[in-house]
């Protein structure tokens, strides 16, 4: 039925969980608290992050939809829980992980698409670094709007954006306004992307 941002999920999974909401503004794990549920992400955007000693913070990631939260305490478990806010309300289906890891230790399909999933989830971070290394601004924007837009809506904070690229706030909004002034997006209550095609132009492939 559903399709993940990195493989298909098993038919016999989206049966086995919980249809739940997240409001904007909160959180789903909470610091210094136990993960006992996993999540698949079906609508919403959240970002995860750390907060530094020295006052600083860093984006690690964001999750949409199709995105698994939770999923690497199936195989291991997470001591160091991620800071996480919800940046537009979620609606995902939930998993008990006790539940859940007894499933992946009887069924040898469910197991693989997690596995699958990990590896390749893991593999694309990893990759990323070098890549924001060597593409432009406008490349890794592009990319970035495809992937994260909600029903042809962009709404996510230029701060975030720009501290999870590691470039200027200055520098992102130059790139936002010149996407506006070619007909890429249109500035209403967020953005709304106008042009598609033009935007898998510029990303090119870009992951």
């Amino acid at each position: 039925m559903f399709d993940s941002n990195i493989c298909k999920i098993p038919d016999s999974l989206l049966s086995l969980g919980t249809k739940k909401s997240f409001p904007k503004g909160s959180s789903i794990y909470k610091i210094n608290k136990e993960i006992t549920n996993c999540y698949f992400i079906l609508s919403g955007m959240l970002k995860i992050y750390i907060d530094h000693e020295n006052g600083r913070r860093s984006i690690l990631d964001f999750a949409g939809k199709y995105d698994w939260l939770g999923e690497l305490s199936l195989f291991c478990v997470e001591k160091d829980i991620k800071e996480n806010k919800i940046l537009e309300e979620i609606t995902c289906i939930e998993y008990d992980l006790n539940g859940l890891r007894k499933i992946c230790k009887e069924d040898a399909e469910i197991s693989y698409y997690f596995a699958t999933y990990t590896a390749n989830k893991l593999l694309m971070r990893s990759y990323r670094m070098s890549e924001y290394m060597n593409y432009s601004l406008e490349k890794r924007l592009a990319s970035f709007i495809l992937k994260y837009h909600n029903n042809g809506k962009y709404n996510i904070p230029h701060t975030d954006v720009s501290e999870y690229m590691n470039v200027s706030y200055r520098h992102l909004l130059f790139v936002i306004k010149k996407f506006c002034e070619d007909g890429l997006l249109e500035k209403e209550k967020g953005y709304i992307v106008t042009d598609f095609n033009k935007l898998k132009e510029i990303s090119n492939n870009f992951k």
